[in-house]
């Protein structure tokens, strides 16, 4: 402990810090990559529940147009997004691997298909949503999850590495 104005070990200046013993690269890495992979999850997960809700209300006859069938696949990448969150408090690495993969087939490849899928919409934009041509707000929503996706996909191979290395010494 620091001590203001009290007595001092005598032949300590201070500098005799260097041989204690350091927080490993892998856990440091981990603590700062486990927030920002956390709200990639998060607002994956927020995404989801807009994309739900126009499911839901397309369906329903309420909002035009409805819900086209790779939103609905695409809703299942909940389920790997769920698994990304779980995984983060014990550093649970088949979890984390799960949500790699099933972001990849359950969540980028239904937006590959949707960006596909909106191309001939791209070129008449006859359906109209929120005042807006309903193509334009399709491809918003496409890019902000594959932000969050490639994000995502980013930091769980990080966090899977820094929670795998064993061993590794400061350079």
């Amino acid at each position: 402990m620091a001590s203001r104005g009290g007595k001092h070990v005598i032949g300590s200046d201070g500098s005799d810090f260097l041989h204690r013993e350091r927080v490993a690269d892998h856990y440091l890495a981990s603590a700062k990559m486990k927030t920002t992979a956390k709200q990639c999850m998060v607002g994956h997960l927020v995404l989801v529940a807009l994309v739900l809700s126009h499911a839901l209300l397309g369906q329903l006859g309420f909002l035009e147009p409805p819900a086209k069938i790779w939103e609905k696949i695409w809703i299942l990448s909940a389920i790997p997004a769920l698994f990304g969150i779980q995984s983060l408090p014990r550093n649970k690495v088949n979890h984390m691997n799960s949500f790699f993969y099933g972001i990849i087939i359950l969540g980028l490849l239904p937006l590959c298909w949707g960006v596909v899928d909106l191309v001939p919409e791209l070129r008449t934009a006859t359906l109209f949503m929120f005042g807006y041509p309903a193509v334009y707000i399709y491809y918003t929503g496409i890019a902000v999850g594959a932000v969050l996706h490639v994000l995502g996909l980013y930091y769980s191979r990080k966090l899977v590495e820094a929670w795998t290395a064993k061993g590794q010494k400061r350079q």
